[in-house]
């Protein structure tokens, strides 16, 4: 009847509006994205850095082309420590001082939670693909001692990363100084990277370890 045609109408053009209104929103927040973007060392073409995001020391940081970054990202070229954030005014003598590094290559992409943290160099190459939440920093706390809070304690272990062309990275991964993950490698879920992975290669697990080695000859992965 017509109260059942009314109501189903009113449904529609609620639907509609709401898609309409969504779909504003949405190209209304990449705008801001990508008119708020920092000076980064270099001008990258058609680069998405969704919204909310934190980016700090971008004059340090040298970013490809085509480059899609999700959500809920942290990107940060380190140049001292401590920092004012650590809630501690550090005299002169234990203020640490870094060049850092970040290189992000063409047509990178990471689904969301992306952090990055370079005192020294972090390198990624071409065409990786990052999961969500991936964890990449070149240095570790200190914990020489137990006498004052670890966040305050001297950075160390500082070493480069570099994660070559083609990677994929699973979620939830963490990736330590020193280590190098080789072209076309995949790194599974949930895996701590402590240690170098070598190309063509898979791996997961805490620490990560290779379990598939791709075979040339027979253009498949074999089990080790």
């Amino acid at each position: 009847d017509g109260a059942v045609m009314y109501t189903t109408l009113k449904k529609t053009v609620k639907r509609k509006l709401a898609i309409k209104i969504g779909t504003m929103l949405e190209k209304f927040s990449a705008d801001i994205a990508f008119h708020s973007l920092p000076q980064f060392a270099n001008r990258p073409e058609n680069l998405t850095l969704a919204l909310p995001r934190r980016i700090h020391g971008a004059e340090f940081m040298t970013i490809g082309n085509d480059v899609c970054i999700g959500p809920n990202s942290l990107l940060m070229a380190i140049t001292n420590y401590p920092a004012s954030t650590m809630h501690r005014v550090a005299d002169a003598s234990s203020m640490q001082e870094f060049t850092p590094q970040i290189v992000i290559g063409n047509r990178v992409s990471a689904t969301g939670g992306l952090q990055i943290a370079a005192l020294m160099k972090i390198c990624v190459e071409d065409d990786v693909m990052f999961a969500t939440n991936i964890n990449i920093t070149d240095a570790l706390h200190g914990f020489e001692h137990t006498s004052e809070p670890y966040k305050q304690q001297p950075m160390f272990r500082i070493a480069p990363i570099t994660i070559q062309r083609g990677c994929w990275i699973g979620q939830n991964t963490v990736i330590l100084p020193g280590v190098t993950i080789g072209e076309m490698s995949i790194i599974g879920a949930n895996s701590v990277v402590s240690h170098s992975i070598p190309p063509r290669s898979i791996a997961f697990g805490s620490p990560a370890k290779v379990v598939k080695k791709w075979d040339e000859v027979g253009e498949r992965w074999l089990c080790l």
